[in-house]
């Protein structure tokens, strides 16, 4: 059993407002919890990168993007705050006006802050100082790293938007599914494909990037720079592509529809979140 696109719309929507309204001290928690298990996903991906032979060429990076996703599916079965995954839910909140542009704004800001707090806590604990990063792993660590900050601006932006409208079809197929095994394999499959492409995850590269710079191999400077680029692509990619195409389809365009008709089978937005 699952939702229907119509249903996940509404779904959506009830979930952006209950995460703006969240207090400062359960989105503090929650996303630095997400930031820590994207952060132990890159470590898991490096380090199976990493024990692989050269020759093994592109079947390295198809096992390591196989590991990745164990990432996401944990912080969204078990609780956690990533800023890509809320670009659609908390957006689509504000599309339906069912939070405040001021609520939006707050729910970005502390969740982009207290996810690099995670990611940068796992790069520099239990990466760098745990050594497990270090010895036979830090070439690899370094080659991930400048893989990411590699790209100008506008590759890192395009990049970006790739990649948000895989991981946010990978959440929004965590929230249709209804049973643990759906959940499961409906982000693992989108969220497998991001890494294989290559595409950039500002979250994963708050980790991959700072792994890199403790190995030597990146810079500050590279870091801020992919960081603002990479975090306007997944926007554009989760909150204004694919929260804002299926808004537009269930709820503008079937409304239109029911007016047009005399029939109204659309409930109000607030309807349904009082109702749910």
């Amino acid at each position: 059993m699952s939702l229907s696109p119509k249903e996940l719309v509404d779904e959506a929507i009830k979930r952006g407002k209950a995460k703006a309204e969240y207090s400062t001290l359960t989105t503090a928690i929650l996303a630095i919890m997400a930031g820590v298990f994207i952060g132990l996903a890159g470590v898991a991906m490096i380090r199976t990168m990493g024990s692989m032979p050269k020759e093994w060429g592109t079947l390295v990076n198809l096992l390591g993007a196989l590991m990745f996703p164990f990432g996401l599916i944990c912080l969204l079965l078990v609780g956690g705050e990533l800023v890509t995954g809320n670009m659609l839910a908390v957006t689509m909140a504000l599309y339906a006006k069912a939070i405040t542009f001021k609520q939006w704004a707050r729910n970005m800001f502390l969740v982009t802050i207290f996810n690099f707090v995670g990611a940068a806590a796992v790069a520099v604990f239990f990466g760098y100082f745990s050594n497990t990063l270090q010895g036979a792993f830090v070439e690899r660590t370094i080659a991930v790293a400048l893989g990411r900050v590699a790209d100008a601006p506008l590759q890192a932006f395009l990049s970006g938007i790739a990649c948000n409208i895989l991981v946010c079809t990978g959440v929004y197929m965590n929230m249709a599914a209804k049973d643990f095994i759906g959940k499961i394999v409906g982000t693992f499959l989108p969220v497998a494909g991001f890494v294989i492409a290559g595409y950039q995850h500002v979250v994963a590269n708050m980790f991959l990037i700072i792994a890199g710079i403790l190995a030597g191999g990146a810079t500050w400077s590279q870091f801020a720079s992919n960081m603002l680029f990479v975090w306007l692509g997944n926007f554009v990619g989760g909150g204004v592509i694919l929260a804002g195409s299926y808004f537009l389809a269930f709820k503008v365009g079937m409304k239109e529809k029911a007016q047009n008709t005399g029939i109204i089978d659309e409930e109000p937005v607030a309807g349904v979140l009082e109702r749910k």
